[in-house]
């Protein structure tokens, strides 16, 4: 394992192909190439880009491999495919914002793959090759960077899924406080998500209607697949950015249902007792001939009104079906 430090010049990993072995730094003084390999830069080192400068690659990819901040794009080269995708933070917590580029130049015998970032996806295919996983070409190295690239995806997908299921139990039950907000993080996080994936097909799409020569069938499919995975997660982010949205809608008609019988039963209390208000606002007048005025037994008289105005309203509620 070898990392990006004082003395590697900004060589994150190195390794050959066909058996995996691992190397250092210097098999970049090597000037040919003797197995296919990988070699795994930190952009951000001065090393590393002043490497890249003198390295003999093709303008266009010392370009994009040297560019700050490269758009998501895929071109075929004359001899090599160069592509840039989308990759989540190695400590990516959720956090729409944790992503950056990850750039690959792609030659018949040789992959030189770049980040600004601590990416995911590299890291996984790195500690792969350590566990002693087999890859023979520098095309096979790129199926399984794009494979790795996809399951980084996959699972966050699945995560959020659970997420979105964990939210719907508790809608169903009736736990409805905060839900709101949560499904509302979870779809903004879907819809960024979205986003990158649909990037990044494009990218690999855009690569396969002109492959370089040395390129064959094979790879030429296994990049198709890739493009059908990446299709297939973005697929499944759709699928749970529409539950939020379902789910944000039963909360909102749950919500307004609540209210509606809140208002119903106000409505009703409000018409039953308007005849108590009325009769309670005549006698409290002050005013001279209000009957009963002098009578000992004036305010039975003017509560038994009020009980029979009251129990008249509810019959009458109750005859027009109101409730």
């Amino acid at each position: 394992m070898t990392h990006a430090s004082s003395d590697n010049h900004g060589l994150i990993c190195a390794f050959e192909l066909g058996p995996v072995t691992v190397r250092d730094h210097e098999l970049l003084e090597e000037k040919k190439i003797h197995q296919p390999q990988w070699l795994h830069f930190s952009l951000a080192d001065t090393r590393a880009r002043r490497w890249i400068e003198n390295a003999g690659l093709p303008e266009e990819a010392r370009e994009v491999l040297l560019d700050p901040a490269p758009r998501v794009h895929g071109q075929s080269l004359s001899s090599a495919v160069l592509v840039v995708l989308h990759d989540m933070h190695h400590d990516f917590k959720g956090d729409p914002e944790s992503v950056a580029p990850l750039v690959m130049y792609v030659e018949e015998r040789r992959v030189i793959s770049g980040r600004r970032h601590a990416l995911m996806s590299t890291d996984r295919l790195r500690r792969r090759l350590l566990a002693g996983t087999q890859v023979a070409t520098a095309s096979e190295l790129f199926e399984e960077m794009l494979q790795s690239l996809a399951e980084s995806f996959a699972h966050l997908a699945g995560k959020i899924e659970d997420e979105v299921d964990d939210a719907e139990d508790k809608i169903l039950a009736g736990e409805l406080q905060h839900q709101g907000a949560r499904l509302g993080r979870m779809r903004r996080t879907l819809a960024r998500f979205r986003r990158h994936l649909r990037a990044n097909r494009a990218a690999l799409a855009s690569l396969l209607p002109r492959l370089p020569r040395w390129t064959d069938s094979d790879f030429r499919n296994r990049l198709q697949q890739a493009v059908e995975r990446t299709e297939a997660i973005g697929q499944d982010i759709e699928l749970s950015q529409e539950r939020t949205r379902l789910l944000q809608e039963e909360i909102a008609g749950r919500l307004g249902e609540a209210t509606n019988r809140n208002l119903f039963f106000l409505s009703i209390m409000t018409a039953t007792l308007l005849p108590v208000t009325l009769i309670t606002g005549i006698f409290g007048m002050n005013v001279g001939g209000l009957p009963w005025l002098n009578d000992p037994g004036g305010f039975s008289w003017v509560t038994g009104i009020m009980v029979t105005a009251v129990i008249s309203v509810l019959l009458l509620l109750r005859r027009r079906r109101i409730f």
